[in-house]
């Protein structure tokens, strides 16, 4: 799926649910946060692409007034890629950032309470952009699946800590064949690049 589909797939989804309930109805949290995402590893057709770990930053927008919300998510990573070719060859290396862009719904435990746990699943666009480099940007979907806590200390104010699950999915291309068990044509899709991202941010609600 090209990215400009799934912005404009995401963009309906939030209009609709937002409208669903009256306006009056909701509270928004603006959240930006930073922390940590992990290394990975993306075969390639000789050797293997390895995005190495950094720090990252980014914000949500959630909507909702129970216990089930919509959120909005933007996240950069600076890391570096290096490119292994072989067993035999010196690796590549060029400086590289990482966009995160997601919409997903969020389901809450306990609110009310001064700590409230959160479980959250997601699906976006991923940009890998090499920094000062020939080396080709990259497009692709993932999904995110996200679990953590929310500590308010008043109506207003909070802190909240996530751990996030962050699969790409790759399009290989089209196919199609005839052999047994049955012929067919279709898409061949992977998941590489999977990335643990471990962050802290800090909740204005209103």
């Amino acid at each position: 799926m090209r990215k400009k589909g799934i912005y404009s797939i995401s963009a309906a989804l939030f209009l609709l649910l937002y409208f669903a309930s009256p306006v009056a109805a909701q509270r928004i949290e603006i959240i930006p946060f930073a922390g940590y995402q992990t290394s990975a590893k993306i075969n390639a057709y000789q050797g293997y692409f390895r995005v190495n770990d950094g720090m990252d930053f980014g914000a949500s927008i959630a909507l909702g007034r129970n216990a089930y919300k919509i959120e909005l998510s933007y996240s950069r990573q600076g890391s570096s890629l290096t490119y292994f070719p072989d067993d035999n060859t010196d690796p590549t290396i060029t400086d590289l950032a990482v966009h995160y862009a997601s919409i997903g719904g969020l389901l809450e435990f306990f609110q009310g309470d001064p700590i409230v746990p959160f479980f959250k699943v997601a699906l976006g666009g991923t940009y890998y952009q090499p920094i000062n480099s020939e080396t080709t940007t990259e497009n692709v979907m993932h999904f995110n699946f996200s679990g953590g806590a929310k500590l308010y200390l008043n109506e207003h104010f909070g802190f909240r800590f996530q751990a996030s699950l962050l699969l790409p999915v790759f399009f290989e291309g089209q196919y199609f064949e005839e052999a047994a068990p049955a012929s067919g044509e279709g898409m061949k899709t992977k998941i590489g690049g999977v990335q643990g991202d471990f962050t802290t941010g800090i909740i204005f609600r209103f």
